[in-house]
């Protein structure tokens, strides 16, 4: 169970939340819905000093299955829709433009149809953007200059059968022209330049794969999760067999998240109704610290040693010398014990449906959002024991 968490309440069902990436001041999420009617899209605005999260709500003319935030401008945002009780392949993507607060203005809507996710290119120029629009069988690569679509490369995954559709992809933050991508069970990077496939690792689970996210700080690291309930962490350079396999899930897992920040933190959700915050720290980029605390405190010491005066201040330094070394000792046992290892920090268990989506805050490292199918967004923070072993305090 969590320190704190602050829970809202949708009136309509909803499967796809994203962070506000352009904010990073305040904590601010997106969030659409599933309803019969009146869908909308919300942005939750969350203010911790005053424990508050204050939503804005925007009407939407669809049913809404997948968002995502322009990492340079708040105020724009893509949705994947299609009307009530539409055939699948009539989604469509598009670009949208808040107005005061109080309305939406369509910027444009992609060409391609059957568009299930859009990928925003993270460093994108001032002036030109670079999007994925992701269909069933088919990656979309194109520029938006201006709210104008221009299509620069289309690649046909291939799929070991027909009910194998791609699932999923993250954009690969060490490379900005490669992705990597989920179909079936099968995990699977592409060049976008060129349209060729980079790696693929077959049945990489047992069952389909649904959620897939890069690690931005550790390059060729990637997490999966899949139908059998299990979180597969992966160096795409060595595919034989997973770095790690994270377990602490019943059923189907549906969103995986690696911290921007603190990429040993690791969140994972499902349809069991609950978020887990991993520790990953032997996979991660903090890694190599091992035991930095206690080298280092040590290296001090022998400096201090060897540096401790001339030979007049030699006969107090030798008989100091004792006390200071079980001082040290008990310093080094106390950082050895409350130094991050690898295992389940904490379960979220305020869901009472399957939670479809988790979120970090780009404005607070410690923040996050989940939401599941009965329309709750949940905002949670790391547990304060956790931070503090990982800042070393």
């Amino acid at each position: 169970m969590a320190d704190n968490s602050w829970v809202f309440g949708l009136r309509h069902q909803a499967r796809c939340l994203t962070s506000v990436s352009a904010s990073t001041e305040k904590s601010k999420f997106l969030v659409g819905t599933v309803g019969t009617k009146n869908n909308v899209v919300c942005l939750l605005d969350f203010d911790e000093d005053k424990s508050e999260i204050n939503p804005t709500l925007f009407d939407h003319p669809n049913e809404i299955w997948d968002i995502v935030s322009c990492p340079s401008d708040e105020s724009l945002f893509f949705t994947c829709h299609s009307p009530v009780g539409a055939d699948p392949s009539e989604k469509k993507a598009t670009l949208w433009k808040q107005v005061d607060n109080t309305s939406l203005k369509e910027v444009t809507t992609l060409r391609p149809s059957g568009i299930f996710k859009v990928l925003w290119d993270s460093a994108e120029e001032q002036d030109v953007s670079r999007i994925i629009a992701l269909g069933h069988s088919t990656i979309y690569l194109s520029t938006m200059d201006d709210g104008t679509e221009k299509q620069q490369t289309t690649i046909h995954v291939s799929k070991a059968n027909e009910d194998a559709w791609l699932q999923n992809a993250a954009w690969n933050p060490h490379n900005r022209d490669s992705i990597v991508t989920t179909t079936g069970r099968d995990l699977a990077g592409w060049d976008l330049r060129s349209g060729k496939n980079e790696f693929t690792r077959k049945r990489a689970h047992q069952s389909t794969i649904r959620a897939v996210d890069c690690n931005a700080n550790k390059p060729y690291h990637v997490a999966t999760g899949g139908d059998d309930a299990k979180v597969r962490i992966w160096d795409v350079r060595q595919l034989d067999q997973p770095v790690m396999t994270v377990r602490g899930h019943t059923h189907w897992i549906w969103s995986v998240s690696f911290n921007k920040f603190h990429d040993q933190l690791l969140l994972t959700s499902g349809s069991d109704t609950v978020v887990n915050l991993h520790n990953v720290v032997s996979v991660s980029s903090a890694s190599y610290l091992g035991n930095t605390s206690s080298g280092s405190s040590s290296s001090s010491r022998r400096s201090s040693q060897s540096n401790g005066g001339d030979n007049n201040n030699n006969e107090s330094s030798n008989n100091s010398h004792g006390s200071n070394s079980d001082g040290q000792q008990q310093d080094d046992n106390y950082w050895n014990s409350h130094k991050p290892t690898d295992g389940l920090i904490c379960t979220y268990d305020q869901h009472e449906d399957s939670v479809y989506s988790v979120a970090w805050s780009p404005a607070d490292t410690w923040i996050f959002a989940s939401l599941s199918y009965a329309g709750r967004v949940v905002i949670s923070q790391v547990p304060m024991t956790e931070k503090f072993k990982i800042l070393g305090v």
